[in-house]
């Protein structure tokens, strides 16, 4: 898991500095390096108050927090790195490019199509 991460790529895409997220939250500026530097969750309290400041639902850091164990399937990484490119571009970055977007999200139906095809037979 890597929470502190996507934590930091958060407020840096959001070019926020550290004090100025600390302050908005109630946290300290030394508690918010800590959970940036550690990799796993932090309290639930301070989560929410993250993703609500972010404007970034909890589920989003979530999925880009969580090693997915794909095991060398190249189906299930082309559907993570699908799914990866929509959050970002949906919920991190502050402009992305509509037609990029529905490109990936018609690629991502036929990749599930074709999964789901699969486990009818």
């Amino acid at each position: 898991m890597q929470y502190g991460k996507t934590l930091k790529l958060i407020r840096d895409k959001r070019a926020f500095s550290l004090g100025y997220v600390a302050e908005e939250i109630g946290i300290s500026p030394n508690r918010l390096i800590e959970i940036e530097g550690q990799p796993q969750i932090p309290d639930i309290e301070t989560l929410t108050k993250l993703s609500d400041f972010y404007q970034v639902p909890i589920n989003i850091i979530e999925h880009f927090s969580i090693d997915h164990d794909i095991n060398g399937n190249e189906d299930e990484q082309k559907r993570k790195e699908l799914k990866d490119r929509l959050a970002h571009a949906l919920h991190i970055e502050e402009s992305f490019d509509f037609n990029q977007v529905v490109d990936d999200l018609r690629e991502l139906r036929q990749l599930k199509t074709e999964k789901e095809g699969i486990k009818a037979n």
